[in-house]
């Protein structure tokens, strides 16, 4: 077959597939512009690290007594925690949905204290010391304003009384801003759910699918044959608004194929899925005075230690340990903003004790990691193939999971992401999770930039190629109104 009986078609088919391709990408580009529109106008923290505290060993000493005399027999978390009113001990059931809060020199519990340190957190992370607030609420599920991207739930719902309803949703386990909106963020997120996944058809899966499939798919083969037609007729002379279009197809075949198989491949991947996507706390364990500790003689080594967090944790064969966050610089030293996103440790090996004899445990955060994945994955101990500490953002476990450091477990099924200081499951991928992950990642996110130009750059080169492309599609309809124009005055 020579080149000119491939002309004919290849040239059809780019007419044909110019309406609903073109549709596609004005859809897809003009959607996709509200992210980084969203990153670099939307409402900004006036604090991007949790609230510090200095942790003493009389914190640790009080924990027991304050659990027995409160009757507190079984939790899924307990820590030591910052609030407006000191150094409190909080106590996590039913899988967040209720916190409790104990004086920790009197035992006494604060009663519906959770809506105040969610009060406090949101004025801390916005600086709005004074603005009154408009609504509050736990919120359980996703939304426009707060979608599943997000991952915490639940998480307290402030809306502040300010003009544009500046909204901040904090976690109270993490003392996390997860999300910072307001009227115009929240329009762009909502504008981004119908255009960009088409979320309004949630309800029909199939039709969402099959609707998304249909414009995502003539906008790759718009691209192929587009640049079909370029390299089989190089030599073609053409003038005006032709002339352009040819010229900018070369620049921008590849980004949007790029951007339509990776969004594809997204598509299909994730179509029908109704996996969990918030966080998996562990079961209940038990707590009394025999295995919640009385011991206290090594507290006394703790003196001018600085400590970056104290939980109580679950461990093999039922122990209860004490796990001791140790800063890796000077306590509540200021770091850097990017530091979460670069892999820098922020904390050395945590001590571990054991609750019961006071002595330093034998176990590390990769045995209580192995450990909790074992319990949630519902695995024998031995299928966990490794693990490895996570620092840094990346592909597999992202930006949206807003907690390091974790552990790593690689199984025979897939990859856990444990948070050694409670043992919940924060994310989970199995193998064809991690090759999607990847393509949308790099070809989607172009994420592959990053460490060379950084993240606001790299939005920006995204967002240049968008606008482009966005000019492409209005030269390419003007070409078929014109041919259809003419083709009506034969």
């Amino acid at each position: 077959m020579t080149k000119n009986h491939l002309i004919r078609p290849t040239v059809r088919w780019h007419r044909l597939l110019g309406w609903t391709g073109g549709i596609a990408l004005i859809v897809f580009g003009l959607s996709g512009l509200t992210h980084p529109l969203m990153t670099w106008f939307g409402p900004q923290q006036a604090v991007f690290f949790p609230p510090q505290a200095e942790f003493s060993s009389q914190n640790i000493a009080a924990i027991p007594a304050v659990l027995a005399a409160n009757s507190v027999d079984q939790a899924q978390l307990v820590k030591v925690t910052p609030t407006a009113q000191g150094n409190l001990l909080q106590v996590t059931q039913d899988n967040g949905i209720k916190r409790r809060y104990f004086s920790l020199p009197s035992g006494d519990e604060l009663t519906e204290f959770d809506r105040n340190q969610g009060e406090w957190l949101a004025r801390y992370y916005t600086g709005l010391t004074d603005t009154p607030i408009r609504s509050m609420v736990l919120q359980t599920t996703f939304d426009n304003a707060y979608p599943s991207v997000n991952r915490l739930l639940p998480v307290w719902r402030v809306a502040f009384d300010t003009s544009d309803n500046l909204t901040a949703f904090v976690h109270t386990e993490l003392n996390a801003l997860a999300s910072l909106t307001n009227d115009t963020k929240t329009l762009q997120q909502a504008l981004f759910q119908a255009l960009h996944t088409w979320s309004w058809l949630d309800r029909l899966e199939p039709a969402r699918v099959l609707v998304v499939l249909v414009l995502v798919a003539s906008l790759a083969l718009l691209c192929l044959t587009g640049m079909a037609m370029v390299l089989i007729m190089p030599n073609r002379k053409l003038k005006g608004t032709r002339r352009w279009h040819r010229a900018l197809a070369w620049g921008l075949w590849l980004p949007l194929l790029a951007f339509a198989t990776s969004g594809l491949y997204h598509l299909l991947h994730n179509a029908g899925d109704s996996a969990p996507t918030g966080l998996i706390y562990g079961a209940p364990f038990i707590l009394n005075s025999n295995n919640s500790g009385t011991t206290t003689g090594w507290l006394e080594e703790l003196n001018g230690q600085p400590l970056s967090s104290i939980t109580l944790v679950n461990a093999p064969g039922g122990q209860i340990l004490y796990r001791l966050g140790i800063p890796a610089g000077k306590a509540h030293q200021s770091v850097e903003h990017h530091t979460r996103f670069n892999g820098t440790p922020t904390e050395k090996p945590a001590r571990l004790i054991d609750a019961t004899t006071g002595k330093l445990s034998p176990l590390s955060d990769e045995d209580l990691a192995r450990f909790a994945a074992a319990q949630h994955l519902g695995i024998n101990p031995q299928q966990i193939n490794n693990s490895a500490m996570v620092t840094g953002f990346g592909p597999e476990y992202d930006f949206r999971n807003k907690r390091l450091p974790v552990w790593r477990v690689d199984h025979g099924e897939g990859t856990a992401f444990i948070d050694p200081a409670n043992g919940v499951l924060v994310d989970q991928i199995n193998r064809a999770d991690r090759y999607e992950g990847l393509s949308f990642s790099h070809l989607h996110k172009w994420n592959f930039l990053t460490p060379f130009v950084g993240r606001q750059i790299r939005d920006g080169l995204v967002a240049l190629v968008i606008v482009v492309a966005l000019g492409f599609a209005v030269l390419g309809f003007m070409m078929l109104v014109r041919r259809r124009g003419a083709a009506l005055q034969r």
